[in-house]
């Protein structure tokens, strides 16, 4: 009812309309099930042609995506969240965590090459970013499959927001994120190549406790929205699967806000050994960057 509510879908006066209730239903039937517009269709409870389901649910999805994601999708770092890290992991300014996510698509016409991950599986590679309660706060699946995950974050909007604070003389705010990611003074990513009882690998191992928040996310997001999840493929376009991505955090979200119970998940460690270091954006970034991180090592260390 609350997302009728918000959607606030037309009615009709023909016999033949869909009430508003129905078309949330079907779509919702469609996203969290992932079935098939016909099997959808045959649901006893509103059965309906392959071609109304179709009709519907671009109508609903489209509607989600002007109404839903600019009210709960929102990259509004807080205060709350810097102390929930740092009480639990120790580690100061942290507003979120990062990381990439494929999502299968079937075969493009056009533009293959484009979508071809490393897995040599046609999919996107969707940027989410999370705060501490697993609530996505961004989101980006823009991007074919063989975009890397720093590709994706540096044309991300977020970086661009980041980086403006940062020069703006702010510097006690970054995400978390994996070794697919540049270190950046917004952007903490693990030492490579850590010796074992080091003072970088305790930083890695809390950093890494710290950054299962947004693989969980991930899982959950996924487990509830199983259109998207990895084992199935959508079967629609690439631009209407970036919408169907954006719909599906927007409900993840509104999920989360009103406590409603999530599907528990095996979460696997998605930490990727990406065997190349990522090339830091500039000089004086990276020393800052590294700065950063050698103080919060030498604080977790003596901890």
């Amino acid at each position: 009812m609350i997302v009728l509510r918000l959607l606030d879908l037309p009615s009709g006066l023909r016999s033949t309309y869909i009430p508003p209730m129905l078309q949330l239903a079907a779509t919702l039937n469609i996203l969290g099930g992932g079935a098939y517009q016909r099997q959808v269709g045959s649901d006893w409870a509103a059965p309906m042609g392959q071609s109304t389901i179709a009709e519907i649910t671009s109508k609903v999805i489209k509607r989600m995506q002007s109404v839903l994601c600019p009210l709960m999708i929102k990259f509004v770092p807080m205060e709350s969240t810097k102390e929930f890290f740092f009480e639990k992991y120790r580690i100061p300014g942290v507003i979120g965590c990062i990381d990439g996510s494929h999502i299968m698509i079937l075969r493009p016409t056009e533009n293959e090459n484009m979508f071809f991950n490393r897995k040599g599986r046609h999919s996107l590679n969707a940027m989410i970013i999370c705060d501490e309660k697993t609530k996505i706060m961004a989101i980006n699946a823009r991007y074919g499959g063989s975009a890397h995950d720093s590709f994706v974050w540096r044309q991300s909007e977020e970086r661009v927001a980041l980086e403006r604070e940062h020069l703006s003389n702010s510097t006690s705010s970054w995400l978390l994120g994996d070794s697919g990611y540049p270190l950046e003074p917004f952007l903490l990513t693990p030492y490579r190549n850590a010796s074992e009882n080091s003072p970088e690998m305790n930083f890695n191992s809390v950093h890494s406790q710290a950054r299962c928040i947004v693989e969980r996310c991930i899982g959950r997001l996924k487990s509830r929205w199983r259109i998207i999840l990895e084992e199935r493929k959508c079967r629609y376009k690439p631009i209407r699967v970036v919408e169907i991505a954006n719909v599906c955090a927007a409900l993840h979200n509104i999920c989360c806000t009103h406590n409603v119970p999530h599907p528990e998940v095996n979460i696997p460690n998605t930490s990727r050994n990406h065997g190349f270091e990522i090339p830091p954006t500039g000089e004086s970034f990276s020393r800052e960057a590294k700065r950063i991180r050698d103080a919060i090592r030498d604080d977790l260390y003596v901890m």
